[in-house]
């Protein structure tokens, strides 16, 4: 689901957009809210949430500085903000500073704003297409030999290319034997073993985070076959891609915010 933060000092207007948007309706939900800038960039901090709502003139942290903060930490969030007739420079300010847009709350129209949640989810199911997840941890990378750290650096960097354990042996400059009997000690698995798993979890991400068809997925993970990709990931997970998509669906739309 795609994550929302909604920061206004009035409660009333807080809470009624948690209430009254069907967020489902755009893979979102509301992940926190906050009653001023201050309290919304901790929240943004803790969630990193890809859509931030908010109003511009709050106590402590307008909402101007606030969308400073948070494109200087993360330039792709999809940033709206609520603004009033008189706010109208500030609103001009945050949209040079990257805010998405702004919607006047003394107009306030459902559809205006639904068709901003609309576009975003586009927009951000776009990026995810552009830039597949980036499965790569850093947990206990720096301890591996350069030949390793390159190694899983560059089955990373595109996970629809194929790459076989000579291929990468012979990027970073090792045998075969030699490579595969390092890369096991470094990692604690076969190069082959590890690459199935980056898959696995890609496709795992793609299935509940976009609407990707398995043709897709499976050309992001490089398996062209999309029946080979179905039994392989069934046998994988115990469940069909299909399965594993509506299971986790369910889940989110059973899972929705306390309004308190």
């Amino acid at each position: 689901m795609i994550k929302v933060i909604v920061v206004d000092d009035e409660y009333i207007v807080r809470k009624g957009l948690i209430a009254t948007i069907n967020w489902g309706k755009y893979n979102m939900e509301v992940v926190a809210d906050a009653a001023n800038g201050v309290k919304g960039w901790e929240q943004f901090l803790e969630h990193t949430p890809e859509v931030v709502i908010t109003d511009i003139v709050m106590p402590e942290m307008n909402g101007i500085e606030l969308a400073r903060e948070i494109k200087q930490e993360a330039p792709h969030t999809k940033i709206l903000l609520l603004s009033c007739h008189r706010d109208f420079e500030y609103a001009q300010e945050g949209i040079k500073l990257g805010a998405s847009g702004y919607i006047v709350k003394t107009a306030f129209q459902d559809d205006e704003f639904e068709e901003y949640l609309a576009a975003f989810a586009k927009e951000i199911e776009r990026e995810k297409a552009e830039n597949p997840p980036h499965i790569y941890q850093k947990v206990g990378h720096d301890a591996w030999p350069e030949p390793i750290q390159k190694a899983v650096q560059l089955i990373t960097k595109d996970l629809s290319k194929s790459h076989s354990s000579a291929d990468i042996a012979y990027e970073v400059g090792l045998s075969r034997s030699h490579f595969s009997t390092l890369f096991k000690k470094s990692v604690g698995e076969s190069f082959s073993d590890f690459t199935e798993k980056l898959k696995l979890t890609a496709a795992c991400e793609l299935l509940e985070s976009t609407s990707f068809t398995l043709q897709e997925i499976g050309e992001k993970i490089g398996i062209q076959d999309g029946k080979y990709l179905s039994k392989w990931f069934k046998k994988c997970t115990g469940e069909t891609p299909s399965e594993y998509r509506q299971t986790k669906r369910r889940m989110e739309s059973n899972n929705f915010p306390p309004l308190a």
